[in-house]
């Protein structure tokens, strides 16, 4: 049995691969994760004691104070190895990095050191680490205005919204229910292997911001899916029929 703790659990693919890990528990054992422990050091202690695999996916994304996402994320990187150097445990490390690495932006800088300094330490203790390029993630669940471009064109199309495209560019998706079941797998082999490497996802789907907004529209309005990105687009759009922000 492998014991799975997901920083960041409550948001959009910590969510995904929370309810995911559930569906095998045969192999996996959940530990809950709660934003509070990053305040709490007894409670974050208590947390990475119990993880044989540890996927550190908590970030500040954006925010309007300059210095303040590099000096959060940077923050958490350093509490999360306080905590596994106090309890004297070792557990592998899934690290949820971005193509914004190397971009100079704040964003990208704290992704990059932070990446560094986890793969360091698992080096150091002779365990896993894996760092995780995602591609531009949809699906249900993803925050509007916030996670995906995707999602806040959904939620605005169900509720009567106007969408509107800021920069048409071309942008690499991938669908959340198929990297999930892909992060499974990993998490299996870095706790078994305890090996130490970077996983660049592939994206599915190559498609202009204006492109995927006409597909949701012609979907909206009744069309059914053609092909699969369609088909994943439609599953996402239909999702936040409901959702109340």
């Amino acid at each position: 049995m492998i014991s799975v703790g997901i920083t960041g659990q409550p948001g959009f693919v910590g969510t995904h691969l929370f309810n995911t890990l559930g569906e095998h528990p045969e192999v996996f054992s959940r530990v809950p994760f709660e934003d509070s422990f990053f305040e709490d050091d007894t409670k974050l202690r208590d947390f990475v004691r119990q993880c044989d695999v540890i996927v550190h996916m908590a970030a500040m994304m954006r925010s309007p104070v300059e210095g303040e996402v590099y000096k959060v994320n940077m923050r958490l990187v350093h509490q999360l190895i306080e905590a596994m150097n106090a309890e004297n445990v070792n557990p592998s490390l899934l690290f949820s990095s971005s193509v914004q690495e190397g971009n100079g932006s704040e964003y990208g800088r704290c992704k990059q050191e932070g990446r560094e300094l986890l793969q360091k330490w698992a080096s150091e203790h002779n365990t896993g680490f894996v760092g995780m390029v995602f591609p531009n993630l949809f699906g249900p669940g993803a925050r509007p205005n916030s996670h995906s471009f995707i999602a806040t064109f959904c939620y605005k199309i169900t509720h009567g919204e106007e969408p509107q495209v800021i920069v048409d560019n071309n942008v690499p998706l991938k669908y959340i229910g198929r990297l999930r079941n892909e992060l499974i797998d990993i998490i299996e082999d870095v706790a078994k292997k305890k090996n130490i490497r970077s996983v660049y996802f592939e994206p599915e789907y190559q498609l202009k911001v204006t492109e995927v907004l006409a597909i949701l529209q012609k979907l909206f309005n009744g069309a059914s899916p053609e092909n699969n990105v369609e088909a994943d687009l439609f599953e996402t759009l239909m999702s936040y029929r409901n959702y109340q922000l």
